[in-house]
């Protein structure tokens, strides 16, 4: 190669870097700006809204850029707080998109399987109708999007199911064995996910992934026992790994 081919060698890669760079900061650039952010950001912590806002910072939510106004709305591209504030409100107003009767519907439009499966539920329904039921800010938080474990799941379910209320007390510690049955199903799929690498071994896995989503899905349909159904069916797929070694 010549020393004029090197240099073109040189200059079109450096170039090419310095192409990607610009669009890596023209996308983060997008990323960072907006003006819900930037400005709730600036709140104290006294403040409710602050308080918020700043649970959000490093919440999944932000991870995965959802900023302010994909729940509330809003128009986070206007500089000016009257502008930006339009069409949004307060969550006590029926027409605000996290009113507690709407906010299935707004979780849904990124947990689309979680909302379906929620709106099949007996829950739902009561909040449907009555407007007493949960909400996926029951179990999850507003913001940080909280994962309950087991034993904070049985003091929430007790809240309506309990002896004096008379709504199946038993609920909670059904949905305690349910819910740690589950961890331990996704912990046992990925240990023999390693352990079975075999190419006779993907499809049971796969099956037996297939198994665990669905059962994790009918989880926010509160059908506890097809859960345990579907989880006796994933274990029994997992009892025949060996042979496909």
């Amino acid at each position: 190669m010549s020393k004029l081919e090197r240099v073109l060698v040189c200059s079109l890669a450096l170039c090419g870097v310095l192409v990607f760079a610009h669009l890596a900061r023209s996308a983060s650039d997008r990323t960072v700006k907006n003006s819900c952010v930037e400005c709730h950001a600036k709140l104290p912590a006294s403040n409710f809204v602050g308080v918020k806002s700043h649970s959000w910072i490093g919440s999944i939510h932000q991870q995965h850029g959802v900023t302010c106004d994909k729940c509330h709305g809003g128009n986070p591209a206007a500089a000016q707080e009257k502008q930006a504030h339009i069409g949004v409100f307060g969550s006590s107003n029926p027409h605000s998109s996290v009113y507690f009767k709407n906010v299935p519907e707004t979780c849904g439009k990124c947990h689309g399987g979680e909302f379906y499966k929620f709106t099949q539920s007996l829950h739902y329904k009561m909040l449907e109708t009555t407007g007493r039921g949960p909400t996926c800010v029951t179990c999850h938080g507003s913001m940080v999007t909280k994962v309950l474990s087991p034993n904070n799941l049985v003091a929430v379910c007790a809240r309506c199911h309990n002896t004096r209320m008379g709504i199946f007390p038993y609920v909670p510690q059904k949905a305690k064995a349910v819910l740690l049955l589950l961890r331990d199903s996704k912990a046992l799929l990925a240990a023999d996910e390693q352990l079975y690498r075999s190419p006779k071994c993907r499809r049971p896995l796969a099956h037996a992934d297939v198994l665990l989503h669905a059962a994790k899905l009918n989880w926010h349909k509160f059908d506890l026992d097809t859960i345990t159904t579907q989880l006796d069916e994933f274990h029994d797929t997992l009892k025949k790994l060996p042979a496909c070694q």
